[in-house]
């Protein structure tokens, strides 16, 4: 789950899936899929879909929110 926190973080600073993916050296499929396994196993929307990047769910800043507490501690 870690990895998926990592790539939500990337999606949040780059504001697009493929500038995400690129910052994190897999595809952005691979990015995609990610971020929905970490919806479907917190059972939350965590982006909002559209043509492109249109943001975080209330929910999703929530995750988000955590994700970098987590990163940072482990970074720490």
């Amino acid at each position: 789950m870690f990895r998926k926190f990592v790539y939500l973080l990337a999606l949040a600073r780059e504001q697009h899936f493929g500038r995400a993916a690129e910052a994190c050296h897999v595809s952005q499929p691979t990015l995609s899929n990610a971020i929905r396994q970490l919806e479907d196993e917190l059972r939350v929307p965590i982006v909002e879909r559209g043509q492109k990047f249109s943001g975080f769910t209330p929910e999703g800043l929530k995750v988000l929110e955590y994700a970098r507490r987590i990163v940072a501690e482990r970074d720490g």
